[in-house]
C-alpha cells in the first residue's frame, strides 16, 4: 500500500511551456527573459502580477518582487510539434517573448534554471479573454529561431540578409539566433518563412526543437 505522504498531488493541466530562459542584471536588478507557448487555447495578453510571479517560480526563482514586465506576441516554427504541416497555423506555433524585471540583486548565474526547457507552467493571465481574440487573424509577427542550445554562437553576418530578415538577435539563447521577419500575411507569407528556414539549414542550424 502506498503511504499517502508519498503521493504527490496532481497539479492539474499545464497552460504554458516556457523556453530558453536568460538571466542577467539590468540596472542592478535581476532580469529574466524567456519564450512562452500555449498548451491549448489559453494565451497571454498584457499579463498580470500573479501570472508573472508564477512564471518566475516555474523557472526556479521564487523570492523576487517583480518591478515590471513586457510581453510580445509572435509565431515561430521552432517550438512547433508539426513543423512540416500544411496548415500555416500548425507550422507556426503561437508564442510570446516575455521579459520580467525584479528587485533582486542576485547574481544571474545564481538565479533560476538555465536549462532551455520546455518548463511546464500553470500560470494564467487574467487579462486574456477569448471572446476578445481574433481567431481568424492571418497577419502575424514571425521569428525564425535557429541554432543549438549551448552550441556555437551563430554568425550574425551570415544570417542578417536584407532579402530574408529585418534583423537578427544572436542573444535569444546561448548558441541560438532569432531572425525577425516582421509582420507577414498568411498563407502567402509561408514562402518567406521557407526561405529563412532554408538559409538557416544551409548554415547547419537547427530550426525546430525536436531536431
Amino acid at each position: 500500500m502506498t503511504d499517502r505522504a508519498d503521493v504527490t498531488p496532481d497539479p492539474g493541466a499545464l497552460n504554458f511551456r516556457l523556453w530558453l530562459p536568460r538571466w542577467d542584471s539590468n540596472r542592478n536588478r535581476l532580469r529574466c527573459r524567456f519564450q512562452a507557448t500555449t498548451t491549448g487555447l489559453t494565451q497571454l495578453n498584457e499579463g498580470n502580477l500573479d501570472c508573472m510571479t508564477q512564471f518566475l517560480a516555474d523557472l526556479g526563482q521564487t523570492d523576487a518582487d517583480i518591478v515590471n514586465w513586457s510581453i510580445k506576441r509572435y509565431r515561430t516554427t521552432y517550438f512547433s510539434n508539426f513543423p512540416n504541416a500544411e496548415n500555416w497555423e500548425d507550422r507556426l506555433t503561437l508564442a510570446w517573448e516575455v521579459e520580467i524585471q525584479t528587485d533582486k540583486t542576485t547574481e544571474p548565474e545564481n538565479a533560476g534554471t538555465h536549462a532551455p526547457g520546455p518548463h511546464g507552467s500553470q500560470a494564467y493571465d487574467t487579462t486574456f479573454q477569448d471572446e476578445d481574440e481574433d481567431w481568424e487573424r492571418t497577419q502575424e509577427h514571425v521569428l525564425v529561431i535557429a541554432g543549438t542550445a549551448y552550441g556555437l554562437r551563430p554568425n550574425a553576418a551570415h544570417l542578417n540578409l536584407p532579402e530574408i530578415a529585418r534583423s537578427v538577435n544572436t542573444e535569444v539563447f546561448e548558441g541560438m539566433a532569432a531572425l525577425d521577419l516582421g509582420e507577414l500575411d498568411f498563407p502567402d507569407g509561408l514562402s518567406q518563412v521557407d526561405a529563412a528556414l532554408a538559409h538557416c539549414r544551409s548554415l547547419g542550424l537547427r530550426t525546430n526543437w525536436k531536431d
